[in-house]
């Protein structure tokens, strides 16, 4: 097999098939009518679906707090088995962009928020690393835009409690009111 740039491969779902082949379990979720949604499946949760529309179809949405394949190897001193709930991979006019979701109901404590994205980016960067030497695809971590977003349950906010963020590393993560009668495009989260 001829070693592949991740620049040169037109078709994501290529990228896709190879994840599948990698990871295990039922960690893929598919697009419906270009409208990304994300389940939050705990019991006690008020906030259980979040959608964003406007996604590009060839876009691969990624269930990463999936499993606790890797417990067993690392210590959680710091919060390395921590995980955000979803990636979505998008290929938007030869942009690539990560964005790292976590969907939160409760009070959110942003050392944690933070501990979950640095664990989530550093478990894919080793999903690259396995996809570059056993599937000679050379994906480009460093050329993708990184988007980190913690969507919560819309409340009516009396003042501002933080500033503005951008979103583009853990520490300056994105907080998002979430209104279901208003799911946000995709645009307008990078």
């Amino acid at each position: 097999m001829n070693k592949k740039i991740f620049n040169e491969i037109k078709n994501f779902n290529e990228i896709k098939n190879k994840l599948q082949k990698l990871l295990v379990g039922d960690l893929f979720i598919e697009l419906e009518n270009k409208t990304a949604t994300f389940n939050e499946n705990d019991a006690g949760a008020n906030l259980k679906e979040v959608k964003i529309i406007n996604v590009p179809s060839d876009s691969i949405i990624i269930k990463i707090d999936y499993g606790r394949a890797y417990n067993n190897i690392f210590r959680s001193e710091n919060g390395q088995l921590k995980r955000c709930d979803y990636l979505l991979i998008v290929n938007d006019n030869d942009k690539k962009i990560l964005l790292f979701i976590e969907i939160k109901s409760e009070t959110i404590k942003q050392e944690e928020i933070v501990q979950k994205f640095r664990a989530s980016e550093c478990l894919f960067d080793y999903i690259v690393s396995m996809l570059r030497r056993f599937y000679e695809i050379d994906f480009k971590i460093d050329e993708c835009k990184k988007r980190f977003i913690t969507f919560q349950k819309k409340r009516i906010d009396k003042k501002r409690v933080r500033p503005v963020r951008y979103g583009s590393a853990p520490e300056d993560y994105l907080a998002i009111n979430f209104d279901p009668n208003k799911p946000p495009k995709l645009k307008t989260l990078f």
